[in-house]
């Protein structure tokens, strides 16, 4: 029978393969109702351990905090898929049986009654090597009678020890039993999700100018001077008060005209910034919840299983 701290260890042991590859955490241990030692374990695998299959405990490991099962991982992921919430009956333990093929295999080693034997086996081990010392120091046979006598008293004690360690167990279970309440009642527990929110960056916006040519057009009128011959004839009054000279003379007129003239000024003419709005969505999780529900026998309450 394996006591209530054994089974906290157990719990809190990490799963291997027969070839030491991690498999993962203990999810739930199954224990025999008569004997109250440890039969098969729930081990969680896969990605973030969200898979989990069911393992016999024959011919499995336990030391310190590693489970050492008799399997490889292939046979444990593809083991057959059945309720770990509730209690396995005997067609579902002959089916898990038959799959490892493990129906005559021993149980596990390191619970139980088994690392009490190992302990005794360590104590009458350094027993006989402390006899094994005084008799090479030259001690004599009613010496070595003597100490053949107090081994035999200390293997008694040895004994009585351990049976008062299996009543102690045996009450302590007991006293488990009448903590969880009467026999007629049990707690139904099922599983909840507890969904919350995180502020994490999630991209980068960034502003940046650049240069761009463009080519503009722009009409400007522009004026210009030009020379024109004008003839007038002169009036016979007029003529009487000019005098006429024949020669060589010359006139001249300055022209004019406009040019245009480009420059260019640099001047603001918008400005452009980035402002941030939150938006209100909706998203949508999904996980899977386990719960506990009740078979029932001989009740007429359709509700009772609920």
């Amino acid at each position: 029978m394996a006591n209530e701290r054994e089974l906290k260890e157990l719990f809190e042991a990490t799963a291997y393969d027969n070839t030491g590859d991690k498999l993962g955490d203990i999810k739930e241990i199954f224990v025999d109702d008569e004997t109250g030692a440890p039969t098969f374990v729930e081990v969680g695998h896969g990605l973030f351990g969200m898979s989990s299959s069911l393992v016999p405990l024959r011919g499995a490991n336990f030391e310190g905090d590693a489970l050492n099962l008799a399997f490889s991982k292939d046979r444990v992921k593809d083991a057959p898929d059945l309720d770990s919430d509730r209690n396995l009956t005997s067609e579902q333990q002959d089916e898990l049986y038959r799959h490892y093929g493990v129906q005559d295999a021993p149980g596990i080693t390191g619970v139980g009654s088994d690392r009490r034997e190992a302990a005794a086996g360590e104590r009458e081990v350094a027993g006989d090597k402390a006899g094994y010392a005084a008799a090479g120091a030259g001690a004599g046979a009613a010496a070595d009678g003597k100490h053949h006598a107090d081994a035999d008293v200390d293997a008694q004690r040895r004994a009585a020890a351990d049976v008062d360690a299996d009543r102690r167990a045996a009450a302590d279970v007991d006293a488990q039993r009448q903590a969880a309440g009467n026999q007629d009642e049990m707690i139904r527990s099922e599983e909840r999700l507890n969904v919350g929110k995180e502020r994490v960056a999630s991209g980068e916006a960034r502003l940046r100018k650049y240069v761009v040519e463009d080519t503009e057009q722009v009409e400007v009128p522009v004026t210009r001077e030009e020379v024109r011959v004008e003839r007038t004839p002169i009036s016979e009054e007029e003529a009487k008060n000019l005098t006429g000279n024949i020669g060589e003379e010359e006139a001249s007129v300055t022209l004019h005209e406009e040019r245009v003239n480009v420059s260019k000024d640099t001047v603001p003419v918008e400005k452009v910034a980035l402002n941030k709005e939150q938006v209100q969505d909706t998203e949508t999780v999904s996980e899977t919840v386990r719960k506990e529900q009740f078979d029932t026998e001989g009740v007429t309450d359709p509700k009772a299983g609920k």
